[in-house]
């Protein structure tokens, strides 16, 4: 949680944060510690202990007062003596201007720093910004950074948000299913009403509007994908073929807050009008793993426990699953889930590859047991996301039935 940074700090030995944003492009810190606020370029600063510091450009200074943190504008920083200073040389600008941020705020130590902006240039503007102060050096830190260890676990704000978000992307698919359902059916396709066949590419821009409806955006790419795409994962489907009925369909959502701010992610596998028979086995099987492990997490409790109950499951029924061989391409290729926030794959992960994560008050994270075999042509998935409250219970942020067949007309 945010409460957390000054500690995390401290067990990193970090003296100040500094995050770095570019232009309107998502940037996780400074959405983190802003609450979402639409800014363009931005600087933050945090020392130990301290609150953070917002400087911002002046046409944006209202966007940025609505954080509720300490905010200045570039232009108090004396922009026109720094650019002379630098004879307009970009990199020795931001230098500077970083030099005497340093100095306001006395930033000194070990400083971690984080955000979005040209890899090379920042190379170059710390190598500047060390040769004309000696009083602190570039932190170096583990694959998890702070700010995703700190938002592995979110306070009563930030679930209050994804519940939200949770409940529009829930009825975004049901109106969806109508939209399929509404149409007429000829030669086992799916049509309009001049007789022209339905294409997934169609229902891909009705969920697009529909998202945009409820201030939802699709900015990763949704997955409907039908058939012999269904059983690739991450297969987005093919836009130009026809909705086909007994065709399995796995509608793989995960929008979020229009502008960068936090991700749903649900899937449901349809059949519309019939199932054939190995599909509805697998999906039988998939929902028999799914029902073991969404009543037994506990805080606490290893994550890895759970994909091991998954594969336990889909091995005693035949099927390959990644813990007999990670490179396997059909059966149970992948794992039970994957936190969620304001990126949609955060931390704890529920994979052999993560044996220390464990589950924690204030998690959200998402359960996604799939079976796939895009020889045979079909995938089954089913994924809701749930959260953790402050009692340690486990509660679902996805309301939505999870039937395979779809009765049509």
């Amino acid at each position: 949680m945010k409460q957390d940074l000054d500690a995390l700090m401290t067990e990193r030995q970090l003296d100040a944060l500094m995050v770095v944003k570019e232009g309107h492009d998502p940037n996780m810190p400074i959405s983190y510690l802003t609450g979402g606020a639409s800014l363009g370029r931005a600087l933050l600063i945090k020392r130990r202990g301290s609150d953070p510091v917002l400087i911002c450009g002046a046409f944006e200074r209202e966007e940025a007062a609505k954080c509720g943190l300490e905010t200045h504008i570039f232009g108090e920083f004396d922009p026109a003596g720094i650019r002379e200073a630098a004879k307009d040389d970009p990199v020795k600008m931001q230098a500077l201007l970083w030099h005497r941020l340093f100095d306001e705020y006395g930033v000194t130590g070990c400083v971690g720093f984080y955000g979005s902006s040209n890899p090379a240039q920042s190379f170059h503007v710390l190598t500047m910004l060390t040769q004309m102060r000696g009083d602190f050096e570039v932190a170096i830190e583990p694959d998890t950074d702070i700010f995703l260890a700190a938002a592995r676990t979110k306070d009563a704000d930030e679930l209050a948000r994804l519940i939200d978000v949770g409940r529009r992307t829930s009825a975004v698919v049901g109106e969806t299913l109508d939209f399929l359902k509404g149409h007429a059916v000829k030669n086992q396709t799916l049509t309009w009403a001049d007789g022209a066949p339905l294409c997934i590419g169609d229902v891909k821009r009705f969920v697009r509007a529909r998202l945009l409806e409820h201030d939802l955006e699709d900015s990763e790419g949704m997955i409907f994908a039908q058939g012999a795409s269904a059983g690739v994962p991450h297969s987005a489907g093919e836009d130009g073929d026809p909705v086909r009925l007994g065709a399995p369909i796995v509608f793989d959502l995960f929008p979020r807050e229009i502008g960068g701010g936090y991700f749903h992610d649900m899937t449901r596998t349809w059949c519309l009008g019939h199932a054939p028979d190995a599909v509805q086995e697998a999906y039988e099987h998939v929902m028999e793993a799914f029902n073991a492990v969404r009543p037994a997490f506990k805080v606490g409790a290893k994550c890895a426990a759970y994909q091991e109950m998954v594969c336990d499951v889909f091995e005693r029924h035949g099927h390959q699953t990644i813990r007999q061989d990670e490179t396997i391409l059909e059966g149970y290729i992948h794992s039970l889930g994957h936190g969620i926030g304001l990126n949609i794959h955060e931390a704890p992960r529920f994979s052999h590859r993560a044996p220390d994560d464990i589950i924690e008050i204030g998690n959200v994270f998402t359960v996604e047991p799939g079976l796939y075999y895009p020889d045979r042509g079909f995938g089954v998935r089913i994924e809701d996301s749930v959260y953790v409250d402050a009692d340690g219970a486990v509660k679902s942020l996805t309301d939505f039935p999870k039937d395979l067949v779809i009765p049509v007309s």
